[in-house]
């Protein structure tokens, strides 16, 4: 049985209205006049949103922008920018990614001291720009990054990790200034909206890293590479969350309602193990009045040592299509912002209760145990692709429940 038509198009129109509310150049026009800068700015973009965001910051400065850096994804640039970009790698950390490290504290030491700063973070800098301590090379932490992919640790947790095997990240990117000021702009990918875990926190001004605080749970072989806190010199930074899950959320909730939808909005409780929240949305959903239903987050997942196709957004589609197998009258939509889910170029799927009998050929169980998600989805026509989508507000889960 197909999906239905009318609800897959509905599902896919509000996350792209989720997605429209909390773009990154959207996000920047709609602050940076409140900031009134006044003099030249120079302007350092870094993370999946950067193009997106630098293009919000030229529209609105113009001719005040001195001098900027983008630091992105591959395939994530815009060439209609005329400022230096460099591509670098995610979800794992490459060469360039060592590259972009260094000609971002080439840039830094040369912004003048009476230009203003300014920087642009969104998720996905901590892999896309790194200075490493000479004790670790790059095939290193290529390692300690693909642990860390597959532990099932949180975001809040990985980032303390990737901090305490840096020269740049928690801050300490601020020692290589000449200023004593910096503004920046945050797209937040993480819970709580915690500036010190965007991307690693590389402009978060403290007077001591908060490093690990459960180092008990690492392997022996990494606790090798971690650095203790260092003491850093005050730095004033000013941090503005312009662009969050929870306003994703919100515009949905809007749309949704608009469309004469009965919403209802569980908040942002998309955390934990994948097959936990695929039984808790579960329960929820069975219990639910129709209408829409809306959450937001990022759930966590553990990987086998070779996994296959997907992340944990696809792991949490099949999941629910398994326990909501030929339950009628339930369509589901997990999707990622950022337009990639894992190392896949697909955001997610949206399932019903028949995705199985859509790849009846295929065992979804095997699929899921193999972190193989994405190829059984595929089978099934599931799988929805956005491309790169200029913002990065963590995970969104949007379901339509009918009416018995």
């Amino acid at each position: 049985m197909s999906l239905s038509n009318q609800h897959k198009l509905h599902l896919s129109q509000l996350f792209q209205t989720a997605l429209d509310a909390v773009n990154g150049c959207a996000a920047v026009e709609r602050k940076l006049p409140d900031l009134k800068f006044e003099g030249k700015v120079a302007v350092v973009a870094v993370g999946k949103a950067a193009a997106a965001m630098m293009s919000g910051a030229e529209k609105i400065l113009s001719e005040q922008i001195h001098s900027a850096l983008i630091i992105t994804k591959t395939a994530h640039s815009d060439p209609t920018l005329n400022w230096p970009c460099i591509e670098a790698g995610h979800p794992v950390p490459n060469k360039q990614s060592l590259d972009a490290g260094g000609q971002l504290l080439e840039f830094l030491r040369s912004v003048p001291t009476e230009v203003e700063l300014m920087a642009l973070v969104s998720g996905g800098a901590s892999s896309l720009v790194e200075v490493l301590p000479a004790h670790i090379s790059l095939q290193e932490l290529q390692k300690i990054n693909n642990w860390l992919l597959g532990s099932g640790l949180s975001i809040h947790e990985i980032n303390k990790v990737r901090q305490s095997v840096s020269l740049i990240k928690g801050g300490k990117a601020l020692s290589y200034l000449q200023h004593k000021k910096m503004t920046q702009l945050l797209i937040s990918d993480v819970k709580n909206d915690s500036p010190e875990i965007i991307g690693s926190g590389l402009f978060v001004s403290k007077s001591e890293v908060d490093y690990l605080h459960n180092a008990a749970e690492l392997p022996a072989w990494l606790e090798k590479y971690i650095q203790p806190g260092i003491a850093r010199v005050t730095f004033d930074v000013e941090s503005h969350i312009v662009a969050s899950n929870e306003i994703a959320c919100q515009a949905i909730i809007k749309q949704a309602k608009a469309s004469n939808y009965d919403v209802s909005y569980h908040g942002q409780t998309l955390y934990g193990d994948v097959y936990k929240v695929a039984e808790s949305l579960r329960e929820t959903l069975l219990d639910a009045e129709p209408g829409i239903h809306i959450w937001g987050g990022e759930t966590t997942l553990s990987l086998p040592e070779n996994p296959g196709r997907g992340g944990r957004n696809q792991s949490l589609a099949l999941a629910l299509a398994c326990l909501l197998e030929n339950q009628r009258g339930i369509s589901i939509l997990v999707g990622a912002t950022d337009g990639s889910d894992g190392p896949t170029d697909d955001a997610g799927a949206i399932i019903d209760g028949f995705t199985l009998q859509r790849a009846s050929h295929l065992r979804a169980r095997d699929y899921l145990e193999a972190a193989d998600a994405g190829t059984f989805l595929a089978e099934a026509g599931d799988l929805i692709s956005t491309g790169p989508t200029g913002t990065n507000v963590m995970d969104i889960v949007i379901a339509i429940k009918e009416p018995n």
